[in-house]
C-alpha cells in the first residue's frame, strides 16, 4: 500500500455520493445497475467529471493517443445489413457456427447465454434481442505486467479494439444470415455490463479483484458481446476454481497500492460477491492515467499457468 493522496484535480471533480453506495454495496435486494463509469456523455453520471480527467490525461501520452486511434478504426469495421431473408438451421448448429466465426474473427474464447434484463442499466432501455454472446479476447502479458505504466493502458486499449472488431465482424455474420445482432464493444458499452453475461456464459469467474478469471488466459482478457435473435443454445457457469482459489489467495490484495480489494465477500446489489472499493480505486486509476496491477499480479494471468492451477483446483473442489 502507498501514501497516494488523490491529486486536487481529481477531488475537484469528486462528487459527493459514494461510488459504493452507487453500487448498492451492503444491499440485499436486487435492483438493475446504475451507470458509474465508462460512460460517451459525462454528464449522465456523477463521475463524469473523473472519467473526463483520466481521458484528457491519456491523451497526453502518444502511445495510449495512438491506441485510442486504433481502436477507433477498429469500431468503423463495415457491418451488413440485415438480409431480406433469414436461412434456417437448428439452434445447435447456429451455436457452433457462431462460435466459429467468434474465433474466427480474433476472440480466444466464446459463450453464450440468454440476456436479462438486470444487466442493462437503469436509466437505458432493455435491449429486445435474447441472446447474448459473449467474446473474450487476450492481453499481450508482457505489455500487461508493466502496469501502471502507459504501455499496459496502450495494451488494453489496443484489447478493446480487438474486441470490438470482433463483436463487430460476428453481428455482420448474423446480419448476413438473415437475423438481426447488435454489437456491444467496451468499455463504453453504454447500456449493458457485461461481467455477469461473461459468468452465465462459462468464460469466466468473477476474481478477488473484481474482474474475471478465464479459464484459458485468466485475468489477462477483455470482453464484448453481441445481442442477437440467431437461435442458439445456452451455455452454463462453468466453475473451475477461480472463485475457490480467490478465498485463500492475497496477491491481488496485497499489490493493490489503495488497498481497494475486500479480503472478503459482500453483499452488492442483492448478491454475496468480490468487491473492490470504488472510491479508493478509482481515484487512484485516474492520477496514474490507468492502473491494471490486480490483474496482472493475478496467478491466473501468467501465461502457461492456468493448466496447471485448473488441475490442481480441480483435486481441491473434488475433496469438498
Amino acid at each position: 500500500m502507498t501514501d497516494y493522496t488523490p491529486s486536487d484535480e481529481v477531488m475537484a471533480v469528486w462528487p459527493e455520493i459514494l461510488g459504493s453506495d452507487i453500487n448498492r454495496r451492503g444491499k440485499k435486494d436486487k435492483l438493475r445497475p446504475h451507470p458509474i463509469f465508462w460512460r460517451n456523455d459525462l454528464d449522465s453520471f456523477p463521475h463524469g467529471g473523473a472519467q473526463g480527467v483520466f481521458l484528457e490525461r491519456s491523451l497526453k501520452s502518444p502511445a495510449v493517443q495512438a491506441a485510442w486511434g486504433r481502436r477507433q478504426k477498429q469500431l468503423e469495421t463495415p457491418v451488413s445489413d440485415v438480409a431480406s431473408e433469414p436461412r434456417r438451421k437448428s439452434p445447435e448448429e447456429w451455436t457452433e457456427q457462431v462460435k466459429k466465426i467468434a474465433l474466427d474473427s480474433g476472440a480466444v474464447d466464446v459463450g453464450v447465454c440468454a440476456y436479462r434484463s438486470e444487466w442493462t442499466y437503469d436509466d437505458r432501455p432493455v435491449p429486445e434481442e435474447k441472446w447474448a454472446i459473449v467474446l473474450v479476447v487476450a492481453h499481450d502479458y508482457d505489455k500487461l505486467k508493466t502496469a501502471p505504466d502507459e504501455s499496459s493502458l496502450a495494451e488494453v486499449v489496443d484489447q478493446y479494439g480487438f474486441a470490438a472488431k470482433a463483436s463487430l465482424l460476428v453481428t455482420s455474420w448474423i446480419h448476413e444470415q438473415g437475423w438481426p445482432a447488435t454489437s456491444k464493444p467496451g468499455p463504453r458499452a453504454e447500456d449493458v455490463i457485461m461481467i455477469p453475461a461473461a459468468i452465465e456464459a462459462g468464460v469466466a469467474e468473477l476474481g478477488k479483484h473484481g474482474s474475471i478469471i478465464n479459464r484459458k488466459h485468466g485475468s489477462n482478457v477483455r470482453l464484448s458481446l453481441v445481442l442477437t435473435d440467431l437461435p442458439l443454445v445456452s451455455d452454463n457457469p462453468e466453475p473451475f476454481g477461480g472463485d475457490l482459489f480467490c478465498q485463500n489467495c492475497q496477491v491481488c490484495s496485497n499489490a493493490c497500492p489503495v488497498d481497494a480489494i475486500a479480503p472478503e465477500k459482500q453483499w452488492i446489489n442483492g448478491s454475496v460477491k468480490w468487491y473492490v472499493d470504488f472510491d479508493k480505486c478509482v481515484p487512484y486509476f485516474v492520477d496514474n492515467m490507468g492502473c491494471g496491477i490486480c490483474i496482472a499480479q493475478c496467478p491466473w494471468s501468467r501465461p502457461g499457468v492456468t493448466e496447471n492451477l485448473i488441475t490442481k483446483m480441480a483435486k481441491r473442489m473434488a475433496a469438498t
